[in-house]
């Protein structure tokens, strides 16, 4: 199962790189805005998790909700990457998830996926108090809004993650932009 799912991800890798250096310039320029609003919400969000001692409760647990994370990341998270002319860690699907290490994530605050950087345990908004619980909220609802953008652009883009949606494509292009639906 850990070879399939590496090759899976390695076709998945090549095909958006490949598409996204084909995409035009304007469409670069709106990738890229969207992820430098993505970034932000991102790092705010972890700043959120700071102040609520998210790490001195990630070091207890030691990252137990980390287990799951095989297919939470998504589209999003790889045109990160591409848009700075980078390539993704490497994905150890033999791993719970793919890119944890011995040293928590591998992947920085503002390349994580969705699914990741909104999950903040009990133990932490408890901590944040309620207004924190209404910030944490706030940017949620805003960094969400961000990635449906791209769900709605591109064919290949899903909060379910880059993996689960590339079986649903059989093959058609993740950057294929349904014209209807464009928003710029």
């Amino acid at each position: 199962m850990t070879a399939a799912l590496t090759s899976q991800w390695q076709a998945c890798l090549k095909s958006v790189a490949t598409e996204y250096a084909a995409l035009d310039r304007a469409e670069q320029d709106w990738i890229s805005s969207q992820l430098a609003c993505i970034d932000r919400l991102q790092r705010q969000l972890d700043a959120l998790f700071r102040r609520g001692n998210g790490p001195v409760y990630c070091r207890n647990c030691q990252g137990a909700c980390c287990d799951r994370g095989k297919n939470h990341f998504t589209l999003v998270n790889l045109l990160s990457f591409l848009n700075t002319g980078e390539e993704p860690p490497f994905a150890d699907f033999s791993r719970p998830c793919p890119f944890l290490g011995p040293g928590g994530c591998r992947l920085a605050v503002e390349r994580r996926p969705f699914t990741c950087i909104t999950f903040i345990c009990e133990g932490i908004l408890d901590s944040l108090g309620e207004a924190g619980y209404d910030e944490f909220r706030q940017l949620e609802e805003e960094l969400r809004s961000r990635y449906l953008k791209f769900d709605r652009r591109y064919l290949g883009s899903s909060l379910h993650g880059l993996l689960i949606r590339s079986a649903s494509l059989a093959g058609r292009p993740f950057l294929r932009l349904p014209s209807a639906q464009l928003d710029r």
